[in-house]
């Protein structure tokens, strides 16, 4: 019996090491899988805390927003917390007290909630925004504000 435990224990280690071998072989021909960061914030772009809605119908979508050179968006503001990612160009975003900040492609951070604000492009060519909602069933992702649309 102690002959049997010690061979299948042999007989073990033995298939490890070959699969390990194999392993590391197949490991060779296959490129490796990464992993980049491209947002870690427990805040808006502006500053403000992130502050999640408790929600019994959650709902995530994702957009990409395309906006020409030279153009701009409607002042509007999210009821519901989104991170946006620049796929393509370069953005200004302002908010009506006058605070702005530039984010340009491969820049992400958190937008900014329940606050009046546009982006407009201030790059040379199209400007493509890949943006994630934590939205809620039934919540629009932007409303529009009436009284101060283009400037």
């Amino acid at each position: 019996m102690i002959f049997a435990a010690r061979f299948t224990l042999a007989s073990a280690l033995a298939l490890s090491v070959a699969t390990a071998a194999s392993a590391a072989e197949v490991t060779n021909t296959i490129p490796a899988v990464t992993s980049t960061t491209l947002l870690k914030t427990s805040t808006t772009w502006n500053g403000a805390p992130i502050v999640y809605s408790k929600t019994d119908q959650p709902e995530i979508q994702s957009v990409v927003v395309e906006i020409a050179p030279g153009a701009a968006t409607v002042w509007h503001k999210h009821p519901v917390n989104n991170i946006a990612y620049i796929l393509e160009g370069k953005v200004r975003l302002e908010l009506e007290n006058g605070t702005t900040r530039e984010f340009q492609s491969g820049d992400a951070f958190a937008e900014v909630v329940n606050t009046w604000h546009r982006g407009v492009n201030i790059g040379n060519g199209p400007l493509k925004i890949l943006v994630v909602y934590a939205g809620v069933d039934g919540v629009p992702l932007a409303i529009a504000r009436d009284d101060i649309q283009g400037e």
